[in-house]
């Protein structure tokens, strides 16, 4: 069909221009009408969707080029062939990515910029593979905030730990530079041996083997066991003995030995080989008894009195006997000849 222009020219059509067409519901029937171009673009939007455009040929031999945006709400799906992108990216958020930074999935499904663990855990990481080939080098702190932390192999710590829950550890644990800290609401339980080459510095408080702190001027003393307890730095040991012979056991150390015999009784002091007292040990004893004591050095032994001096004075008396050497001992006190 011809164009007809209510121009006189034969220019182009333009939305002003008017075409004879059939309206087929029109009346009469096929009733002959003229209609602005501009119509047939509004007949031809309204009824013509970008799918009935594929369906008809679903293939572009030419490249489309879109200068607006691209609003999908559904699903994108690429079957076959490369996506490039020339253009700035943004993820769900709508924000544009830093240096470096990668499109992360989260929790919903939603692809955003982050570091490439942003939204994920280490437990994560590791149930991808679990096995790490390379070293992992870490310059920050690692903060362990419960749980239990289980190595069974080495780790090396060039930084600070910091642990606010339990650590068990079945290997070795070699610290060999730096300090090791506990704070002041912190323990530590060795079930095993602790062994130091160097030395330990304590400046905190310090527990015995029962759980107790020291008093004023106790030491840490061990017991058969090889449990230490704390004690006073002079125990004060009382034996009591009513016989007329009493020996000096390691027992009375630093301690006080009474006798309560009626009669003459010898307090006797072994040798060295017999009972190793420590040099400076001293060994008061007390005459309760009426029976005079004697204080006796046993072969071997030497004692040492002013004037010779070796008996107790009389009844109530108190002397003291001193270690100065292996088998040397000083008597003083109320003594005489």
């Amino acid at each position: 069909m011809a164009k007809i222009s209510t121009y006189t020219n034969a220019s182009p059509v333009t939305l002003s221009d008017k075409f004879i067409g059939t309206e087929v519901a029109g009346t009469p029937v096929n009733v002959t009408k003229n209609f602005l171009i501009s119509d047939l673009l509004a007949l031809f939007q309204s009824n013509i969707t970008l799918q009935n455009v594929l369906d008809a040929g679903n293939t572009a031999t030419q490249s489309i080029i879109l200068t607006g945006d691209i609003t999908q709400t559904g699903n994108f799906s690429i079957t076959g062939g490369a996506l490039s992108l020339g253009g700035t990216v943004r993820d769900f958020n709508g924000a544009l990515g830093n240096n470096g930074e990668t499109l992360v999935c989260n929790a919903s499904g939603q692809l955003v910029f982050g570091s490439g663990l942003t939204n994920q855990n280490l437990s994560q990481v590791l149930a991808i593979g679990n096995t790490a080939t390379n070293d992992i080098n870490l310059t920050g702190n690692i903060t362990q905030a419960g749980g239990n932390y289980t190595l069974t192999g080495n780790y090396q710590q060039v930084g600070t730990m910091r642990l606010t829950g339990d650590m068990i550890h079945t290997g070795a644990y070699s610290y060999s530079g730096g300090q090791f800290l506990m704070g002041a609401t912190g323990t530590m339980v060795l079930g095993g041996a602790l062994t130091c080459n160097s030395s330990i510095s304590l400046t905190g408080t310090v527990k015995d083997y029962n759980d107790t702190l020291g008093g004023d001027g106790q030491i840490l003393v061990s017991d058969a066991s090889g449990q230490v307890t704390w004690q006073d730095s002079v125990p004060t040991t009382v034996r009591s003995s009513a016989l007329t012979t009493t020996n000096i056991i390691l027992a009375d150390k630093n301690g006080v030995v009474i006798t309560t015999a009626a009669t003459a009784t010898d307090v006797r002091i072994p040798t060295n080989a017999g009972a190793a007292f420590p040099i400076g040990t001293k060994i008061t004893i007390i005459q309760e008894g009426a029976g005079t004591v004697t204080v006796v050095g046993t072969a071997g032994v030497t004692l040492q009195s002013s004037q010779g001096h070796d008996r107790l004075s009389h009844q109530y008396s108190v002397a003291t006997v001193v270690k100065t050497a292996t088998d040397t001992w000083y008597l003083y006190g109320e003594i005489k000849a």
